[in-house]
C-alpha cells in the first residue's frame, strides 16, 4: 500500500505509553546491573558533584568490593524453574511439541523465566503464517509498550499495545520497500549505517462496517465506513454494524504508516503475550528488585572488613611535630599512604623519630553481621540452602531436607504459577 504520513497521531500515541513505562526501564537496567556483577553503578552526590558509588569509593582511597549473591539466586531459581519446565512438556500433545521443537521453546522459556526475575516482565510474540510453521519469538521488555491504562493483572484491557523495531538496511528493504521511490529515500538514510527505527502498533479499535450481500454471486463484500466502492456494490442490499477489530501499523520515525491491516491471526488479536508481575495498580516489581537492598550491605560490609583490615595492618604514623620541614610534610603523607612507600627525610636533632602506631580493629562484629544478611537474603528471596543443595549439617535427615526444599518450592510457588499462566496463555496461542 501506498506510504501514509497519516500515522504522526498514532506515533505520539504509542510514544506516551512508552513513556508511562520509562521507571520500569531504568529499574531494569539497575536490576540487570546487580545479577550481573555491575554492582557499584548507582550514582550518588557527593558535596554537589554527582559520581557513581564505585568512582567515590576509589576516590577515598578505598577498592569497591562485591560477592555477587543475587546471581546464584537467579541460577537456582532458573534451575529449578527448568526441572518444571521439563516435566511439563513431557504432557504436552504431540503437536504442540513438535511446534515448541521448532521454536526451541524450552531454551526459550527458561531465558524469558530469567528475564521474568530480573524485570518482572515477560513478553512472547506468537505469529500465523500461511504455510509457514507457527513462529514464537521473544520479546525485550525494553523494546515493548502497552497501554498505560492497563490494571488488569492478565491484561486484558491493554486497548494498544506495540514493539520497538530497528531493523537494518536489507531487513527494512525485504519487508517494507515497494517503489523505486522508497527504495532510493532509505538508501539515502543508511549511508551511515545507522538502524531504521519502525515502531509496531496493535490497536482496538471500534469501526463502522457495511456488509453487502450480492445474492446473483451468492458472496458478502464487507467495507469500512469511508472506503470507495464501486455504484454497484454500493446499490447492493446492505446492513451496518460497529466491528471490534485489533489493527496492526508498521510506522516509521518520520510517521509515514509503512503497513496497516485488520488483524490476520486466527483469534482476531494481537500476537503479544505479556506477563507482568505483580502488575498491582500498574506498578512492576520484580523478584530480584526485592533482593538488591541485601545485596548492597553485603556489598558494604566486605568493603568495610577490607578497609578496616588494611588499615590495621598500616596503623598510624605518629609525626612530631617539627621533625619534617612543612614543606615536605606533603611527600611524607603520599608514601606513607602506599603500602609499600619509603620515607625519606632529614631528621633534626633533639627531636623523636616518627612512631608506627597499629592495632587489631578487625573484631568488631563485621562477620556476625555478614551472617545476618545471608541469613535475611534467604529469607527474603525465599531460596534457602536446601534448595541450593546445601546442607546445614552432615546429620540432617532425608526426610528433613525433602521438607527444607519443599518449603522453598512453597515459598516461591506464586512466582513459578504466575510465570506456568504465561506459558499457558502462549500454548494457547500456539495452538489455535
Amino acid at each position: 500500500m501506498a506510504l501514509s504520513f497519516y500515522g504522526i497521531p498514532l506515533l505520539e500515541e504509542a510514544m506516551q505509553n512508552w513513556q508511562s513505562l520509562s521507571e520500569f526501564r531504568r529499574e531494569r537496567t539497575r536490576n540487570k546491573n546487580y545479577t550481573f556483577g555491575r554492582q557499584w553503578c548507582d550514582v550518588i552526590s557527593v558535596n554537589g558533584r554527582r559520581m557513581t558509588e564505585y568512582d567515590y569509593i576509589v576516590s577515598e582511597g578505598s577498592l569497591p568490593l562485591k560477592n555477587n549473591l543475587i546471581r546464584r539466586i537467579v541460577r537456582n531459581v532458573v534451575g529449578v524453574f527448568r526441572r518444571q519446565l521439563a516435566e511439563k512438556m513431557e504432557g504436552w500433545s504431540e503437536s504442540l511439541q513438535q511446534i515448541a521443537a521448532h521454536n526451541r521453546m524450552y531454551e526459550l522459556l527458561s531465558r524469558t523465566m530469567e528475564e521474568f526475575l530480573i524485570s518482572g516482565m515477560a513478553v512472547h510474540k506468537v505469529w500465523h503464517s500461511d504455510g509457514k510453521p507457527v513462529a514464537c519469538d521473544s520479546v525485550s521488555p525494553q523494546d515493548f509498550f502497552f497501554d498505560k491504562g492497563a490494571r488488569d493483572i492478565c491484561g486484558r484491557d491493554a486497548n494498544l499495545v506495540g514493539q520497538l523495531h530497528d531493523l537494518s538496511f536489507p531487513d527494512y528493504c525485504d519487508a517494507f520497500v515497494q517503489t523505486q521511490e522508497d527504495y532510493e529515500r532509505i538508501a539515502t538514510r543508511c549511508n551511515s549505517g545507522e538502524p531504521i527505527r519502525v515502531v509496531e502498533i496493535w490497536r482496538h479499535e471500534r469501526v463502522g462496517r457495511h456488509v453487502y450481500h450480492d445474492s446473483r454471486k451468492g458472496s458478502v463484500i464487507v467495507a469500512d465506513d469511508g472506503v470507495k466502492l464501486p455504484r454497484e456494490i454500493r446499490s447492493l442490499p446492505s446492513s451496518w454494524h460497529i466491528a471490534d477489530v485489533w489493527r496492526y501499523y508498521f510506522i516509521d520515525s518520520e510517521g509515514r504508516i509503512l503497513s496497516s491491516g485488520d488483524s490476520p491471526l486466527p483469534d482476531g488479536g494481537h500476537p503479544f503475550v505479556f506477563k507482568c508481575y505483580p502488575f498491582l495498580d500498574g506498578e512492576i516489581h520484580s523478584f530480584v528488585a526485592d533482593i538488591i537492598d541485601q545485596q548492597r550491605y553485603t556489598n558494604r560490609l566486605i568493603t568495610m572488613y577490607d578497609w578496616i583490615m588494611r588499615a590495621s595492618a598500616k596503623g598510624v604514623l605518629l609525626m612530631p611535630e617539627g621533625a619534617v620541614d612543612p614543606e615536605n610534610m606533603q611527600n611524607v603523607v603520599d608514601q606513607w599512604s602506599r603500602f609499600n612507600g619509603v620515607i625519606v627525610y632529614r631528621p633534626r636533632p633533639g627531636y623523636p623519630d616518627p612512631k608506627q602506631v597499629s592495632g587489631n580493629a578487625t573484631n568488631i562484629g563485621i562477620s556476625e553481621l555478614l551472617d545476618i544478611q545471608l541469613k535475611m537474603l534467604e529469607d527474603v528471596s525465599g531460596v534457602n540452602g536446601a534448595l541450593q543443595g546445601n546442607l546445614a549439617n552432615n546429620s540432617i535427615s532425608g526426610t528433613l531436607y525433602n521438607q527444607q526444599t519443599q518449603n522453598a518450592l512453597i515459598s516461591l510457588s506464586d512466582l513459578l504459577d504466575t510465570f506456568a499462566s504465561f506459558i499457558s496463555e502462549i500454548t494457547t496461542k500456539l495452538t489455535i
